[in-house]
């Protein structure tokens, strides 16, 4: 795990994206961290907004154990903020973004 983070960081630092296990990280934005995780549900119709909020709990609390697990990457986030979104994969077209959570603002960008 620790040599996948360090292989993020260098992407990062160049403002590109790269997925460490269930997550994707980004750097496009100045300032902020993304954290993008996508949904177990592989069917649109059942996905809940407390399922998804459960899900994007999940996908913070694994950035914040990679975070706790390497001194590169808090050092990288130390001045930036999180924004952790949880997608839809549209069975391997696409990804539909449901909600985001930056600063304890949470967005829904879809209607459930």
């Amino acid at each position: 795990m620790e040599e996948r983070i360090r292989t993020a960081l260098e992407f990062l630092k160049d403002g590109q994206s790269f997925t460490i296990g269930e997550i994707r990280l980004g750097a496009e934005k100045p300032g902020v961290i993304e954290v993008t995780g996508w949904s177990q549900y592989t069917n649109f119709a059942n996905l809940t907004k407390q399922q998804c909020l459960r899900e994007l709990e999940e996908i913070k609390e694994l950035f914040y154990k990679m975070v706790d697990a390497s001194s590169e990457l808090k050092d990288f986030t130390k001045d930036k903020s999180a924004e952790f979104t949880l997608c839809f994969d549209d069975y391997g077209k696409g990804s539909i973004a449901i909600c985001s959570q930056k600063d304890q603002e949470l967005n829904w960008e879809i209607d459930l």
